[in-house]
């Protein structure tokens, strides 16, 4: 006797509901990992780092308070993206000409060496009292542990929701939490009229939120005639460029690229190598106000290129170009690549600057006050955090929409 295999509909919560178990699963093992200390040496003794590099660890998914499997994080594949795409852009280097499989290896080598500077560079930062052997095995597991991170992000991407970063964004909302509760306790230490400095602190937030989901969710659109579509419903069709085009992407690469310079930087100072690079290693920190130029800069910048990364008007005058559609008043191809570049250009230099404004110059706080240090990452991480959590509501609108048009084409 055979029994019937009832297919499953094709609905949009079947399509759904294996994404978000998938990432339930990831971000389970994920804490599970995050709670296992590594077995060498006394790795829980008290960290010795600052707290703005806890902060940075927390930004790429790793953990900096306690050495565990996990702590790791995402900083060292976030890096290796970054100077991958600057290899392949030098054309005397012909990387641009690798198949898929020979560019996996070289950036899985950058990624290697990455793992094993910040590996290095995190365990300075405690105080183990143990031996070369158990050092060297610290190193080796929470590069392992790297390792996993990295494959768990990947696996995320491709069967989850929320893409490769939803690990930051889970290790993130935890900071967020700390940094407020900081932030209140300074604010009641300090102050004794209560009933005015709580609800401005609130007020401020929510301003801050509310500003930033403008900014996110905001767009100019550039009109596209569609050759192809009715007159009465080409009104509606549209190139959309938003307002912030990088994202809050720009704040954890940048987050990255310091820990991973501060990281190099306390390495070589440890052996004594130079006095030179002991100056520079205090000067680079986001302590002091050469480190915090330089954090805004790399800042700005990365606002712009994330910009041209998640506008490609190459490609979009190329598409429009095979389909016969067109900008008005603007030729097609080369014509039309520059004018969606100009406001491209715009729109980046714009975000770029509001990524400046709310979470670089705060930065600036922190070093003329440093008792405010603890609490100067909150505009930041909120600004990363929804730029995350909207990665999600699109995903899950754009299966929405799937769906919507299935009903009508059965």
């Amino acid at each position: 006797m055979q029994f019937k295999k009832h297919k499953r509909k094709d609905t949009l919560l079947n399509f759904m509901l294996p994404k978000f178990v998938w990432t339930a699963g990831i971000l389970i093992f994920y804490m599970i990992g995050m709670a296992i200390p590594i077995p060498l040496g006394n790795t829980m003794a008290q960290a010795k780092s600052n707290y703005m590099l806890q902060l940075a660890s927390n930004a790429t998914g790793g953990n900096l308070s306690s050495l565990t499997l996990l702590s790791l994080g995402l900083g060292p594949w976030m890096v290796a993206i970054i100077i991958w795409q600057v290899l392949v852009m030098i054309k005397p280097l012909g990387l641009s000409r690798l198949s898929p499989t020979e560019g996996g290896y070289v950036q899985n080598l950058i990624i290697f060496i990455l793992s094993f500077i910040q590996a290095m560079g995190m365990l300075m930062n405690f105080h183990l009292n143990t031996s070369f052997e158990n050092k060297f095995g610290i190193v080796c597991m929470l590069m392992a542990g790297g390792c996993l991170t990295i494959w768990l992000a990947n696996l995320n991407a491709k069967k989850g929701v929320g893409g490769s970063m939803l690990i930051v964004l889970f290790r993130m909302l935890s900071g967020i939490e700390e940094q407020a509760s900081t932030g209140l306790k300074l604010i009641i230490n300090k102050n004794t009229n209560l009933y005015i400095v709580i609800p401005l602190f609130i007020i401020i937030t929510l301003a801050l939120v509310v500003v930033s989901v403008i900014m996110e969710r905001s767009e100019y659109r550039i009109h596209v005639t569609r050759i192809m579509i009715n007159n009465d419903l080409n009104k509606d069709s549209y190139i959309p460029i938003r307002l912030n085009t990088g994202g809050g992407m720009a704040i954890m690469f940048s987050m990255s690229f310091f820990m991973i310079i501060s990281y190099i930087l306390q390495i070589i100072a440890k052996h004594n190598i130079s006095d030179i690079f002991n100056g520079f290693k205090n000067g680079i920190s986001m302590y002091s106000m050469t480190g915090v130029n330089l954090y805004v800069i790399s800042m700005f910048l990365l606002s712009i290129v994330f910009g041209f990364v998640n506008i490609d008007a190459g490609k979009l005058a190329e598409n429009l170009r095979n389909s016969g559609d067109y900008i008005e008043n603007v030729k097609p191809g080369r014509d039309t690549k520059k004018y969606i570049n100009r406001y491209v250009t715009f729109f980046s230099v714009l975000g770029g600057l509001y990524i400046v404004l709310l979470a670089g110059c705060p930065m600036y706080l922190g070093v003329i006050y440093p008792k405010f240090q603890r609490i100067i990452m909150i505009p930041g991480t909120i600004l990363m955090c929804l730029g995350m959590i909207f990665n999600v509501q699109d995903q899950i609108r754009a299966a929405q929409c799937l769906y919507g048009y299935k009903k009508w084409i059965n």
